[in-house]
């Protein structure tokens, strides 16, 4: 930790670009906050942008906000996250999963520090520091021809490497204190020392994401006093196991939403639409198993199923599960089990996440 902590410092010493890397739920976000507040401009707003939550429909109003009149429904004028943060920073959080169009925007406005908004001729000063992270190579991305060289090197200026958890045990100890702090529950509840060794021992796919899920089932189980190696094994036992009807190994996942989890042996004809229906149905039991592990909250149901809030909103909706929200259930009970009904030929697609609406697809266009 020490020599994060470090590299931390030096980055929020300096005002340049900086580029945050490292592995899915290494903690980036932290890292981009803390330098944020060990940086000069820590009086001023911290604006995260998650590219991979924004719909594209929505993702230009969203960044360079929109006038009146602009497009549908655009009833007022926006600010987009650009002009919110001022002089503050700017956190472009998974940058690598921007859409090509966009970014040659952003190119356009880390380039010349300028930008206008959906519908607009004013032209506007961009005053943030950027900060942006992503789990993926982007230079892998670039000679793919899926990410522009040029933002690439916009972008790092400064680059920060967030190690994985597994090669930084020696932080887990401060790491677990810190969880059980964020879980409300510190001071009341402590892992003793052989809790502590079985917590290093575990190979922390997840990182520090789920090991923060990880504090959380044990603080469930462990009211107060001591958590013990055995509350922890049970912690670390995975909640969903997937299992196909098929002469295929069965495969155990720990989610439907984890990359690379659809293990099997090569399709064949007709097996494609009944593995669709397999995903379906596990991403299904997987949220569902997540709001009634956690009363319906949302946030805690997104971090444990490693998504963002915006989009487990959206799926919930897709899935027609807002009945397992909390003041959802009593309507659900009067009003009969919920059910999903095929989309008619020429029907519109999901509804919009919560806080979505149609908006422009390009610099003054309609969408």
């Amino acid at each position: 930790m020490a020599a994060l902590e470090e590299g931390i410092r030096a980055a929020a010493a300096r005002d340049a670009s900086l580029l945050v890397t490292g592995e899915t739920g290494v903690g980036k976000g932290h890292v981009a906050r803390r330098v944020h507040a060990l940086g000069p401009r820590r009086a001023r707003p911290f604006v995260h942008v998650d590219c991979t939550a924004l719909s594209p429909t929505l993702v230009e109003s969203e960044l360079f906000g929109h006038e009146r009149g602009a497009f549908t429904d655009a009833a007022a004028r926006r600010v987009g996250r650009l002009e919110r943060a001022g002089a503050g920073t700017l956190f472009l959080d998974e940058i690598g999963d921007l859409p090509l169009e966009l970014q040659a925007k952003l190119l356009r406005v880390l380039q010349d520090r300028e930008f206008e908004r959906v519908g607009g001729a004013e032209t506007l000063v961009l005053r943030a520091r950027v900060v942006a992270a992503t789990h993926r190579d982007l230079a892998a991305r670039v000679a793919a021809g899926r990410f522009r060289e040029d933002l690439y090197y916009r972008l790092d200026v400064l680059r920060l490497a967030v190690p994985p958890l597994r090669e930084r045990l020696e932080d887990l100890p401060a790491l677990a204190a810190a969880a059980l702090e964020r879980a409300g529950a510190a001071g009341r509840v402590r892992f003793d020392a052989h809790a502590l060794a079985r917590l290093c021992a575990h190979p922390w796919p997840g990182n520090v994401r789920e090991l923060g899920n990880v504090v959380e089932r044990c603080v469930a189980r462990v009211a107060r006093g001591t958590i013990g190696a055995d509350i922890v094994e049970r912690a670390l036992a995975r909640p969903l196991v997937v299992r196909r009807e098929a002469a295929a190994p069965v495969v155990a996942v720990g989610s439907p939403f984890a990359p690379g989890a659809a293990v099997g042996p090569p399709p064949t004809p007709g097996a494609d639409r009944a593995a669709a229906a397999d995903r379906a149905s596990a991403e299904r039991a997987a949220i569902e198993a997540a709001l009634v592990a956690t009363g319906g909250n949302v946030r805690r149901a997104a971090r444990q199923l490693g998504l963002a809030r915006s989009t487990l909103r959206y799926r919930i909706g897709r899935l027609r599960l807002e009945h397992l929200l909390p003041g959802r259930r009593a309507s659900h009970e009067t009003a009969g089990p919920c059910r999903l009904v095929a989309p008619r030929e020429g029907a519109s697609g999901p509804a919009p996440a919560r806080g979505e609406r149609e908006g422009p697809s390009a610099m003054g266009g309609t969408r």
